[in-house]
């Protein structure tokens, strides 16, 4: 599978990145090759899943890991199934590291956007709420395989967000944005059966939950963009290496000079800086960039 087998195409996605919550519906089993509800029941019934792949959430938090670890490495035995049973979210963590299937999709779409993406898959029983209102600082395309899900969505409050800033961790609600999610009606809801995908921009607010009915299972493939920073941390990565093999340059400023005012030698790298960034070849520098996004290290 592919990202064109999920959109429809991708020449279009990808020349004009959608900024507004979009939907594609597929026939229910569409995405059966990446997940199932049998999966699910057979990894958590066997005990074989471990820790470092799974994510308790009950009550809208993330539980603290000592909460529910057993021994070796694995949960307790039959405690993630006493956590679902008692209607709380289980998320499958990374699953493009442990399914072949998963993995090649996450491969697939990772080369076709040049953003570095995972896969995560999220378990929750029939009219029950995971995470509660949030944003992510990437895009998520997520993929219904099993039950229903209804996503209550808000436009972004902070323009743009990023791990490196201003993403939800570092940022959260101010006391007036927690009242108005709290007083507000959504300005949309999408409700998602098996087969639809859908795809959240990045900063929307959302707060999925699960309809009656039966237990919902849903792909998270967050696609982590490339922005200008990005690209200019690229250019910057670059010079410093090759400054790096210049003996004058890992010479020691005197201590003197740094504690008086390093006004000269700040000077003189500054334009060292202008001048190594005006000498870089563009085209080499194009297929670096290039390279770095389709295949992150």
């Amino acid at each position: 599978m592919q990202l064109s087998d999920i959109v429809g195409g991708t020449a279009p996605l990808l020349a004009d990145w959608p900024e507004e919550p979009r939907q594609w519906q597929h026939a229910p089993d569409r995405f059966d090759e990446l997940l199932t509800m049998g999966e699910v029941n057979e990894w958590v019934d066997s005990g074989c899943l471990a820790l470092r792949n799974i994510e308790l959430i009950e009550d809208g938090r993330v539980m603290e890991r000592h909460e529910y670890q057993g021994r070796n490495g694995m949960p307790a035995p039959g405690r993630v199934r006493a956590h679902l049973d008692a209607g709380g979210t289980l998320s499958l963590r990374n699953l493009e590291t442990v399914k072949p299937s998963v993995s090649a999709l996450n491969q697939a779409i990772q080369e076709e956007t040049g953003g570095t993406v995972h896969v995560n898959a999220y378990v929750t029983p029939g009219g029950c709420q995971g995470l509660r209102y949030h944003y992510d600082p990437y895009v998520t395309l997520i993929l219904q395989v099993h039950g229903a899900k209804t996503w209550h969505v808000h436009p972004p409050v902070q323009e743009n967000p990023t791990v490196e800033f201003g993403d939800f961790l570092q940022r959260g609600f101010t006391p007036e944005e927690h009242e108005f999610l709290a007083t507000t009606k959504p300005a949309d809801s999408f409700t998602l059966t098996p087969g639809t995908a859908f795809w959240l921009p990045r900063g929307f607010i959302h707060a999925p939950k699960a309809e009656t009915g039966g237990t919902s299972v849903h792909l998270t493939i967050a696609i982590r963009e490339r922005t200008r920073h990005w690209v200019a941390e690229r250019l910057a990565t670059e010079i410093l290496a090759l400054a790096l093999r210049d003996p004058a340059l890992r010479s020691v400023v005197p201590p003197a000079a740094l504690t008086a005012g390093p006004a000269d030698v700040v000077e003189r790298m500054r334009a060292y800086l202008v001048g190594s960034l005006l000498q870089l070849d563009p085209a080499e520098m194009a297929e670096l960039t290039r390279r770095a996004a389709v295949r992150p290290a």
